[in-house]
């Protein structure tokens, strides 16, 4: 097996690299510097030289807002990049993940959304990835979309990361009640990329326990008291989202149902509150 890994500099990029080589498992690495996957030619020269058996596809414009400003440049990575990475891996015979996420349903449903749910995506980075998720099945119907939802790790900006700078640095905080989904912690998604890696089709994981912006606040900051992280915040008020203006709309439910991914992996997503004293005891 030889796997090469896009977008390696990202948070879920730099995890599984470090999981393939501490598990001596054979990989190949780019990033936009190196492999930009706007651009076919180098994406081409890559696999020529390395010749992979399995591709993951982790380069995406992540910047939510920003790519309301920038919807040409989030095109570009996440439909376009996508687009080209299917037709490398389809040309060089690999097997391809592709990172997607829960944005690109609309929030308006009230029970878990499954891998056949409608799409309607509500802004613009939403609908880039849907884009992309289109062009690669219809580019390579055998590889794997595999979604997930409010990702947070030990590197790179996140919802978990950024409730812990506030709390550091404030006596109060304000925190979402209305918006719902399902944290999932990089390393347990990384875990599930490398039992997917023979897999087609679109595939949820995220870990488990629903919940709210606002009480996964709460449930970090008993995490942080009980490891004796010390934090200013002692206080965190629910408030509505219309009372946190961003340049893009949020879905306010983006649940995913991952009994898919159980039932092909027989391997059951762990909840996100057990992952919190393993987060922080690898370092914030």
């Amino acid at each position: 097996m030889r796997i090469w890994i896009t977008g390696s500099r990202g948070m879920l990029g730099s995890a599984i690299l470090s999981y393939c080589q501490n598990h001596r498992i054979e990989v190949s690495s780019t990033d936009r510097q190196s492999a930009d996957v706007c651009h076919l030619d180098p994406l081409y020269d890559h696999v020529s030289k390395y010749k992979p058996t399995h591709v993951i596809n982790c380069a995406a414009y992540t910047d939510v807002d920003g790519a309301e400003k920038n919807p040409a440049l989030a095109f570009a990575v996440n439909a376009e990049g996508a687009a080209n990475m299917a037709l490398v891996a389809k040309k060089c015979g690999a097997r391809l993940i592709h990172i997607s996420t829960d944005y690109v349903f609309n929030g308006l449903g009230t029970t878990p959304y499954c891998e056949e749910d409608s799409c309607a995506p509500l802004n613009v980075y939403g609908m880039s990835k849907w884009e992309g998720e289109k062009r690669v099945l219809d580019i390579f119907p055998k590889a794997c979309i595999l979604r997930s939802s409010w990702l947070f790790g030990s590197k790179g900006k996140n919802m978990i990361s950024s409730l812990l700078h506030l709390f550091g640095e404030r006596g109060q905080l304000e925190v979402v009640y209305d918006q719902r989904g399902k944290p999932t912690y990089c390393d347990d998604l990384v875990k599930a990329v490398i039992s997917l890696l023979d897999f087609e089709g679109i595939i949820h994981f995220s870990n488990e326990g629903e919940a709210s912006r606002y009480h996964i606040a709460l449930d970090l900051l008993e995490a942080v008291q009980s490891a004796g992280i010390a934090v200013k915040c002692q206080k965190i008020v629910p408030v509505p989202s219309t009372q946190f203006a961003t340049l893009a709309p949020r879905p306010m439910y983006s649940v995913l149902d991952t009994n898919k991914y159980t039932r092909l992996t027989s391997n059951k997503p762990r909840p996100w509150k057990e992952t919190l004293i393993e987060f922080l005891s690898n370092g914030i």
